[in-house]
């Protein structure tokens, strides 16, 4: 950040890292991230509250994700002028980009728009910060909504089996559903619950402003200090952080239900993202799983045995459950493929690693770089190192990838898959 900014009182400036700099409000502690893209006339604000399902109570699962869909119902600024929720004017009025979305670690919202409406943009987050009304009238059909949404989603072979293989995996830590929630706790929220939710998180001091795009620093602060300086925190609680029981051997899950397709599922526990491991854990499964030249791929799916293979981990930020997933035909015999990968990723050796090793990088790179190329796509991947905890590693990644080592992936695939790491899920057809 150049020190002709000029920086109002209001603010205190943290760090900077090459082009991104991170300031914060003294008044109530809202933080602001911020990187100047010049020439575009473009803006993306994204608002993120440090909260997700991690932060759930039992019996209250989802409860983030269903709140999420109510911060775009009418304020009570909406109702003064008995017009339709602000946000949802501000798209039809000027036909900008908006979305929300609900992950593990927290809740964030986005605008991207011609640079003009900036003002507009933030006015409209500091009202659904601190004055959304919440009914029956307005909460019960967006019940209803969600409700559709998990059937929908249910349906789905891979997602109801990762529902059951996270709550076998974890038996404290609160990973242990997923963000959607329960079907049955999604039935029970009421009113005072999502009142109760909304009071205790949607706080400035847990909130944290990415503002990337072509406007000034000074416009940013100033902008933000007017519309969110009177906000007060209404006595913040710092996060619990839960220590999951230590696993001690294979576990184990099965559903069966009539269908076409049976799946097998093989999860493990990997480290939580920025870390460096995380990004090898990912490069590995990539490796394994991540496409038609992968390892299961050539020898499962080509091969005719099984009808696909898919990997995944996820970028929270304490240990997570990756899963491989691999498709079959409703005939094929589950405990001998699950025999079959288990062994052919355990047969996995440096001279195989390296094979892949150099293109799967490539790869991760090239989709680093696209990531990187406008407001909105850079704003989507702050998100998920603020979200960590840890928006200085947003620069580090290109680095750690190209450090990664075959030896190093040989020695990581051999912990990740051993025995007392691992959940393993049978999705059976009848």
């Amino acid at each position: 950040m150049s020190k002709n900014n000029k920086i109002p009182k209001e603010f205190k400036f943290v760090k900077s890292i090459q082009d991104i700099s991170e300031f914060v409000l003294k008044k109530n502690g809202l933080r602001v991230v911020y990187k100047y893209i010049h020439g575009t006339s473009v803006v993306t604000s994204n608002l993120t509250y440090l909260v997700g399902s991690k932060d759930e109570l039992p019996g209250e699962t989802g409860l983030a994700h269903m709140f999420e869909h109510m911060l775009f119902k009418p304020t009570r600024h909406d109702l003064k002028l008995k017009q339709e929720p602000a946000s949802m004017k501000f798209e039809r009025e000027v036909g900008i980009i908006l979305n929300a979305n609900t992950w593990k670690d927290r809740t964030t919202y986005y605008f991207s728009y011609e640079k003009s409406y900036f003002a507009r943009a933030i006015k409209i987050e500091a009202e659904r910060m601190k004055d959304l009304v919440l009914t029956d009238k307005e909460f019960k059909p967006e019940r209803t909504n969600v409700l559709s949404e998990f059937d929908m989603y249910n349906g789905d072979p891979q997602f109801a089996l990762s529902c059951a293989m996270v709550a076998t995996a974890f038996h404290s830590h609160s990973y242990g559903h997923e963000t959607i929630g329960f079907r049955e706790d999604i039935e029970a929220y009421t009113v005072e619950k999502l009142d109760q939710f909304y009071k205790k998180h949607y706080q400035p001091g847990k909130a944290v402003f990415s503002i990337v795009g072509d406007i000034s620093i000074e416009e940013v602060l100033k902008t933000i200090s007017r519309e969110f300086g009177d906000i007060e925190n209404d006595h913040l609680v710092p996060r619990e952080r839960i220590q999951e029981p230590k696993q001690e051997g294979l576990r184990r899950i099965e559903i069966n239900r009539p269908g076409v397709s049976n799946v097998i599922a093989i999860g493990f526990k990997h480290a939580g993202f920025p870390n460096k491991e995380w990004y090898a854990t990912s490069v590995l499964i990539d490796l394994l799983a991540g496409g038609d030249d992968s390892v299961l791929h050539k020898k499962l799916v080509d091969t005719g045995l099984v009808t696909s293979v898919t990997g995944m981990i996820e970028p929270a930020n304490e240990m997570s459950l990756g899963i491989i997933y691999i498709t079959m035909p409703k005939k094929a015999n589950l405990e001998i493929i699950e025999k079959l990968a288990r062994d052919l990723i355990a047969k996995t050796d440096t001279k195989e690693i390296k094979k892949h090793l150099s293109t799967v990088v490539s790869r991760y790179l090239a989709e680093e770089k696209f990531g990187r190329e406008s407001s909105m796509n850079i704003v989507s991947q702050l998100t998920e190192y603020i979200s960590a905890g840890s928006w200085e590693s947003y620069y580090e990644t290109e680095g750690i990838l190209k450090a990664i080592q075959p030896n190093d992936l040989l020695a990581l695939l051999n912990q990740t898959f051993a025995e007392n790491n691992l959940t393993i899920g049978h999705y059976k057809c009848f």
